[in-house]
């Protein structure tokens, strides 16, 4: 086992220590950080390992996601364990949710997901969006590698755009446009192109009127959602149609 410094290396390789934590394996890089799973006495983090260039440009903007996480308290959210910084290195553990993002489930494992499961999935995403904003905040990245799926449970991870919703820039609709995108990459999983010409999602895939409504609004195509209760509301609706 080799032990390093809090220093600037591209990766760092599985059995190194980085202060007290062991590297296991990179996880993935984003566009503010490098996140590896690690080990400290048995129990398993992600240290986020923030780039230095983007901390020169952004500054303080950066730690935005610390401080959020940092008043955060909901399982389907990462908590924020520890912080470690020095002159050349500034990164953080965060509590590792076990699980697939669906970004892996959708385009390495070609899962296809039933009706059933986009609806449970939809609902735990809107359970999240309803935490954060009631805690006036607006996560603004609401992808498919940043949701991770664990049997039932669904969890949102990378808070690293994450604002105070101040209703000018960062404003709570951002969450329900992504929400959209998210629900159209789930609805075409099952999707079999049958015509050589591309065609809008509205009118390819197959989906009830209600859905096509629902999934405009979230999108603003027509009209669109100001607060996630009426979207909550809605969906609710939605889903009594789908069992009935």
């Amino acid at each position: 086992m080799v032990m390093i410094p809090f220093s600037k290396k591209k990766i760092y390789q599985p059995g190194f220590l980085v202060g007290k934590y062991k590297i296991l394996r990179l996880i993935g890089e984003g566009r503010f950080g490098v996140c590896y799973l690690v080990d400290l006495n048995g129990n398993q983090y992600v240290l986020k390992e923030l780039k230095s260039k983007i901390m020169k440009k952004s500054g303080s903007k950066i730690v935005f996601e610390q401080d959020i996480l940092s008043i955060l308290n909901n399982p389907a959210i990462p908590k924020i364990i520890d912080t470690m910084k020095n002159d050349k290195f500034y990164g953080y553990i965060l509590e590792y949710k076990r699980g697939k993002t669906i970004e892996e489930m959708l385009f390495r494992d070609n899962y296809i997901f039933t009706r059933a499961e986009i609806y449970k999935v939809a609902t735990k995403i809107i359970e999240i969006i309803k935490y954060l904003h009631e805690r006036n905040i607006v996560h603004r990245d609401i992808r498919v590698p940043n949701i991770i799926i664990n049997g039932e449970d669904v969890y949102l991870i990378d808070f690293g755009l994450a604002r105070v919703i101040n209703n000018e820039r960062y404003i709570p609709n951002v969450d329900f446009s992504y929400l959209g995108q998210l629900l159209l990459h789930l609805y075409y999983s099952s999707f079999e192109k049958t015509n050589k010409k591309s065609r809008p999602w509205y009118d390819e895939l197959d989906l009830t009127m209600s859905e096509l409504k629902f999934l405009k609004k979230l999108l603003g195509l027509n009209d669109e959602y100001n607060s996630i209760y009426d979207l909550e509301r809605d969906f609710i609706e939605l889903k009594t149609l789908l069992n009935n």
